[in-house]
């Protein structure tokens, strides 16, 4: 199975023969001599040369074929690496089906993503460097791979006379269990090490700065253990109000946390956002929605199966559909609502419309709901719904920032270059990794390396180093997804560009608000227009499949089956029903939903991935999986959202970004 090796010496692997004297000597020599004379302490990158090559890897960024490989059940490769003499040797005694090692190597000289592969004490080679690059954070993160012998290649001489290099192809599968239990195991030491300083939770969420007033009442009425809502603007910490009592809780008494969000793009970020800050106390954290891979979900029941998590971060779906997981010792003492003026807006969201009743079954946990928009009758909805019994108001206006208005730019180059010219700081956010990267592009030919990109398909290390030339100052302009922000808060951005029209209001806000956190002035330029509508309309159709095209999809793939099974791939069975907006993810998507209802079998044998049609009994409701609610709500979300932010005046949409909506006649505290 897999784990961490941060030296390179061998571990022997329980079921498997132990290494001889000589063999293990021989494998301590041939590791040194592998690693001399690898670099030690290398020089940190220079700006120049980081943005260079940066750019210089942007294609194989955005169009990474192994971009998927992390949510993946099991999949087949081949191990790299085995043309060493001694490998060699020890690849040909080797029996089909013998189970190997994966060792990850963080501390290794050439590939911090690094994946040895392992039997015995014999190390063989590596995993592919392009699948170790999505394997090796979740591996760091607690995910726990296993992996056999499937096939030997080569071996025999060649039509030269050459003998042919051996190679080693290897089946590797996630273990959800092993997983769970390594992840809590690894954390195990960092929670033991917290010595109670509260402090260590502030300076992980915070960094230096201090939590101001209205963040404070919010902490007193929570450590109260009263049911508490919370009405503060955008950019003043509402995330904060409900991370830091979920990490003391847990840290201190294993108390566990569900937040639950509108939508679950809202919950990645967070998840993202999350793992990078408590990671290093030890903290388990899960998110829980219908986007999740089969194996990340596997890992999640597991995880609730037997109460080994600390925060999990969910949709109302998801938590009305799998309330039951919810109980015994995965029972939640902490619900936070976020965004919860959503209770009031989306009572035709079935989840919405029941969760007050919801929460009171999973045993009447403490509540905490947190919104910067709460008029009279969403505040009165909210306090009734959730049983509030407390409340802080925070009336805060952030005069310093200024919505620019240039809805409908035909030049948006030219815009970027007039507003960055001068040497001001900034975010532009921009909905594709190819967007992203070809706006920063077009921005550092005219200004060079002050730019750079930023999403989600870099490596983390590359990333962090993104973060901190932009934090230090180095890096003046930062050409993003919405991957970037999320835990990122920097005081002095002087403009945040919305490059293309956001899927939600929050997103709006959010991304907004992080200009201008140091008070002075700042920009939010609007660089959108009705035509990203109609874009972002087929990209939500495309992932968040309609009641009529998954009843299509099934009519389809149903009727390209032999026998009952499908083995073509999702690309090809998109390309042969040729249907209006679907492509191969939203063939995948479908299949997965038709999955969770029982009306296919979704598998792999020696022949490669299959579909099975299971007979069906009776109709099949769809509007009941989380999945297919989770998109109508997205889909329901961006309509109001586009109708809004489309039509408003720029001066209607300034004074929904800098300050908050609350009752005139409410007093601010309770």
């Amino acid at each position: 199975m897999s784990t961490h090796r941060p030296t390179s010496s061998g571990t022997s692997s329980r079921g498997l023969p132990p290494p001889t004297a000589s063999e293990q000597a021989f494998e301590r020599a041939f590791r040194a001599l592998e690693s001399f004379p690898g670099p030690t302490n290398p020089e940190p990158r220079s700006l120049d040369a980081f943005v260079a090559e940066q750019f210089a890897r942007s294609a194989e960024y955005a169009d990474d074929r192994y971009a998927s490989i992390g949510g993946a059940t099991q999949f087949h490769t081949k191990i790299a690496g085995v043309s060493f003499e001694r490998r060699q040797s020890t690849i040909a005694g080797l029996a089909l089906g013998s189970e190997l090692q994966l060792l990850r190597e963080p501390e290794n000289a050439h590939d911090p993503n690094a994946i040895a592969v392992a039997y015995g004490n014999l190390q063989l080679g590596y995993i592919n460097r392009g699948i170790a690059k999505h394997l090796a954070p979740l591996i760091d993160a607690g995910a726990r791979y296993r992996a056999r012998a499937e096939s030997l290649t080569g071996g025999a001489a060649g039509e030269n006379g050459e003998q042919r290099h051996r190679g080693v192809n290897i089946y590797v599968w996630r273990d959800a269990a092993q997983s769970v239990a390594a992840r809590s195991h690894e954390r195990d030491a960092a929670r033991a090490a917290w010595d109670g300083d509260a402090d260590r939770v502030r300076a992980a969420l915070i960094g230096e700065g201090r939590p101001h007033a209205a963040q404070l009442d919010v902490l007193e009425r929570v450590d109260a253990g009263r049911n508490t809502l919370a009405v503060l603007g955008t950019g003043r910490g509402k995330s904060f109000c409900f991370q830091y009592p979920a990490a003391l809780r847990a840290l201190r008494g294993g108390g566990k946390t569900l937040v639950i969000y509108p939508l679950r793009a809202l919950a990645n970020d967070q998840y993202e956002a999350l793992i990078r800050k408590f990671d290093p106390l030890g903290l388990r954290i899960y998110r829980a929605n219908g986007s999740i891979s089969h194996d990340e979900r596997e890992e999640l029941f597991e995880a609730l199966k037997s109460g080994a998590w600390d925060i999990v971060l969910a949709t109302p779906e998801f938590l009305e559909f799998h309330r039951a997981e919810f109980a015994g010792k995965s029972a939640p003492s902490f619900v936070v609502i976020d965004e919860a003026h959503h209770l009031y807006e989306s009572t035709h969201r079935a989840a919405y419309g029941r969760i007050g009743t919801t929460i009171a079954a999973l045993g009447d946990p403490q509540v905490l709901a947190l919104t910067a928009t709460a008029g009279d009758d969403a505040f009165a909805h909210i306090v009734r719904e959730l049983r509030i019994d407390a409340w802080v108001i925070d009336p805060t206006v952030r005069e310093n920032l200024h919505v620019t208005d240039a809805r409908e730019t035909k030049d948006k180059h030219e815009y970027l270059y007039e507003i960055f010219r001068g040497g001001d700081k900034g975010i532009v956010y921009c909905m594709s990794r190819k967007e992203a990267t070809a706006v920063a592009d077009a921005l550092r030919k005219r200004i060079g390396n002050a730019v750079m990109f930023y999403h989600a398909g870099m490596p983390t290390p590359e990333r962090h180093e993104v973060e901190r030339f932009f934090r230090e100052g180095a890096l003046q302009v930062v050409v993003a997804t919405s991957a970037f922000g999320e835990g990122i808060d920097l005081p002095d951005v002087r403009h945040v560009v919305l490059y293309h029209l956001n899927f939600d209001y929050t997103e709006f806000n959010q991304q907004s608000g992080r200009a201008g956190r140091d008070g002075a002035h700042a920009e939010i330029h609007l660089l959108f227009g009705a035509n990203d509508r109609m874009i972002n309309e087929f990209i939500i159709d495309r992932e968040a499949p309609t009641l009529a095209a998954l009843r299509a999809i099934y009519r389809g793939v149903r009727g390209l089956a032999r026998e009952g099974v499908v083995r073509l791939p999702y690309t090809e069975i998109a390309r042969t029903l040729e249907l209006e907006k679907v492509s191969d993810r939203t063939v995948g998507i479908a299949l997965r939903i038709f999955e969770d209802e029982g009306l296919v079998e979704i598998a792999e044998d020696d022949d490669g991935r299959y579909v099975r049609f299971r007979p069906v009994d009776g109709k099949v409701d769809l509007e009941r999986n989380e999945r297919f609610a989770e998109g109508e709500a997205e889909r329901e979300s961006f309509k109001r959202f586009s109708e809004m932010v489309l039509g408003a005046k720029a001066e209607a949409l300034e004074r929904i970004i800098n300050r908050p909506i609350y009752p005139e006649r409410t007093p601010l505290l309770r």
